[in-house]
């Protein structure tokens, strides 16, 4: 085969390459084959767009509450072919794994997903409720919220409160829905969470449904990427793993933690101490539980703190004696602590009984 022939064999494109971008993309929304842009650069071309990758943002990470079955997933919102309701939560599961774990899908695209979703459920839920003049001027300067998110409820404990902001609203004389039911409404928004709750002003916050993006699937909820688990371990990668790690799973099962106990030995190997702290300040939940628990610790990783100690003072064993000291073993203990001062470690029977006390 001549040189000619050769380079004719491979600039030749596929029929699907050779049509238009719009038939392109048209095909995309219909099969929902997300590795469909790795398949070619001519397809990476036609489908690297951010009005798609919002499209799947929503269809994917919304939430799947009673009140968002009527009236919310309007065409102007999620567009046709795409159809919220028709994926099986399989299918969604899986969908929220594998966008994750997509270079585009990044924090500053999930949080405007988030302020394009709240104003959305605001539009939608909130029109005919009647709000004071001063309520009505805050909820129409949301921006600013949303660009500080610093003093916000991040829920570091897997529990939330009542929301960043709370409005008083209630309905327009005469919408009651029925004579026992109050009028009056109360509007609660989280910017983290990027959550919207409309509910009956005596009604208890956290017995109502959420308006909120991103949201797992209940059963079967997706997995945090690795792209926010290994260097360079910057702020917008924790910002990122805080705002998933309420929902979406760490470890596939709570006891084994495979996985953070590798990410843990590897810190503590490479001596990176600040993502060690941040990691252990965090809750997670597993793929087979849907309590939030602490990052986990095992005993290998203390012995690893002894062999890769820094000297008097490891900031390690400084770290995991302060902030887990209930949950770490007698005798770890006592290691730790003769790391620390060698000078007044403890014996193991002051350490016991500094544990009962405590």
């Amino acid at each position: 085969m001549s040189l000619s022939d050769t380079l004719a064999v491979h600039t030749c494109t596929s029929r699907l390459e050779s049509l238009p971008n719009e038939i392109i993309q048209l095909i995309f929304l219909h099969s929902l084959e997300i590795n469909l842009p790795r398949a070619s650069p001519r397809l990476a071309r036609a489908l690297s767009n951010p009005v798609l990758y919002t499209w799947l943002i929503r269809l994917v990470f919304s939430s799947t509450n009673p009140g968002s079955r009527e009236g919310f997933f309007t065409p102007d919102f999620l567009p046709p072919p795409l159809d919220f309701w028709a994926l099986e939560w399989e299918q969604r599961q899986q969908l929220q794994s594998t966008i994750l774990a997509c270079r585009w899908c990044t924090l500053p695209l999930m949080r405007r997903c988030q302020r394009e979703y709240v104003d959305h459920a605001i539009r939608r839920k909130c029109a005919d409720l009647v709000f004071s003049e001063e309520d009505r001027v805050l909820l129409d300067s949301l921006d600013q919220r949303f660009d500080d998110l610093e003093g916000c409820d991040k829920a570091v404990d897997g529990w939330r409160g009542k929301g960043d902001l709370v409005l008083s609203a209630r309905l327009p004389d005469g919408e009651r829905s029925s004579p026992s039911r109050s009028s009056d409404r109360k509007v609660s928004i989280w910017f983290h969470f990027g959550a919207v709750q409309i509910r009956e002003s005596n009604e208890v916050y956290y017995e109502n449904d959420l308006f909120r993006l991103p949201c797992s699937v209940l059963i079967a909820p997706g997995r945090i990427p690795d792209k926010v688990l290994q260097e360079p371990w910057s702020d917008a990668q924790f910002e990122f793993l805080q705002l998933l790690s309420s929902d979406f799973y760490l470890d596939e099962d709570e006891y084994s933690a495979e996985r953070t106990v590798e990410i843990t030995t590897r810190l503590i190997r490479k001596r990176r101490i600040e993502p060690f702290r941040r990691l252990l300040r965090l809750s997670f939940r597993a793929a087979n539980c849907r309590v939030l628990a602490s990052w986990p610790l095992r005993p290998s990783h203390y012995h690893l703190i002894r062999r890769y100690c820094g000297g008097p003072g490891d900031p390690f064993a400084n770290f995991i004696l302060s902030e887990r000291w209930d949950v770490i073993p007698a005798s770890a203990k006592e290691d730790l602590l003769r790391l620390i001062d060698p000078a007044q470690a403890m014996t193991q029977s002051d350490i016991l009984a500094l544990s009962r006390a405590s």
